[in-house]
């Protein structure tokens, strides 16, 4: 480990450390952008089949889950219409207790379709309901705070 004997190649090295990471950062930044705007109302345009996948549902799961699943959806859209938002207008300018509002609005509407749920599904794919719920309440919340929803 000579190389590492003299100060001058610890710093060269410390700044191709730093160099590669803020490539990095740089990188994952620009792929988050590319997803937002219209996608976002794509992105969960096929819900049921993507739910389907996730939870892993029996056909006979599916005639149950799935129309309660999309009704839950059917309501965050809704509530999305009211403060304003639409896949073909310029998004509103909200304050923060609006933001606020709309995320606790948009948590209830999930923990709801998730009660309903209870009886039909079982302990693990519970579980992966409620990941689901916390990617998607997640991303939104990003959205909506970066106002790029």
């Amino acid at each position: 480990m000579k190389v590492f004997a003299r100060p001058g190649n610890i710093a060269r090295f410390m700044a191709f450390l730093f160099l590669i990471s803020v490539l990095f950062c740089a990188l994952q930044l620009s792929a988050a952008d590319e997803d937002t705007g219209d996608d976002f109302w794509e992105k969960y345009d096929d819900i049921t089949d993507w739910v389907t996948l996730r939870l892993k549902l029996t056909p006979e799961q599916e005639e149950s889950v799935l129309p309660t699943i999309s009704q839950g959806f059917e309501r965050r859209l809704e509530l999305l219409e009211r403060y304003g938002f639409s896949p073909n207008k310029k998004r509103p300018k909200l304050s923060r207790v609006q933001k606020e509002e709309i995320d606790a609005k948009m948590l209830a509407i999930g923990a709801d379709t998730r009660a309903r749920l209870v009886p039909i599904l079982n302990e693990k794919q519970l579980e992966e309901l409620k990941k689901i719920q916390r990617e998607f309440h997640r991303d939104f919340r990003h959205r909506l705070f970066r106002d790029k929803l």
